[in-house]
């Protein structure tokens, strides 16, 4: 990441009609469209998250939604972990859980943090510090797996 990059967070109220439109856009190039994969994105939980959104030059490239404990899980969590295709392999996926589990820890300092995470993605998630929980189920799909990250061990 360079210094032309930064992170911004927002509650759903907070966010504009264009930072809005950037999310869903990038989510539906990478989840429906590059994924191949038809499923409803704009499932109603966006009211109830934190948005951080990565712009590099003015172009949003990365994504994550954060949720409260008792929202998605019992735990805290992070879901729609997203970047752009053009801009893998160079460290903004880690970025975004980084930033993303630095918000956790923030916010909510008691709570573990769970994802339900690609399966085909499990080896990112562990070098983050999370662990696999139960075994592989398909959601939309594409397998997954719930994956926790032990705040206090």
């Amino acid at each position: 990441m360079t210094s032309k990059s930064k992170f911004i967070w927002h509650d759903f109220e907070s966010i504009s009609k264009e930072e809005l439109y950037d999310v869903l856009s990038l989510r539906q190039k990478v989840f429906i469209i590059e994924q191949d994969c038809f499923y409803e994105d704009l499932d109603y939980s966006d009211q109830d998250a934190n948005h951080l959104l990565l712009y590099r030059n003015d172009k949003l490239v990365g994504y994550s939604r954060v949720f409260p404990p008792g929202i998605k899980y019992k735990t805290a969590s992070i879901g729609r972990i997203v970047t752009d295709q053009e801009y893998r392999g160079k460290g903004f996926g880690k970025s975004i859980t980084h930033e993303s589990i630095q918000f956790i820890k923030n916010h909510f300092p008691e709570s573990d943090i769970t994802i339900s995470a690609q399966y085909r993605l499990i080896n990112f998630y562990k070098d983050l510090g999370f662990e696999k929980e139960g075994s592989v189920y398909l959601e939309d799909d594409i397998d997954h797996i719930k994956m926790v990250l032990k705040v206090k061990k």
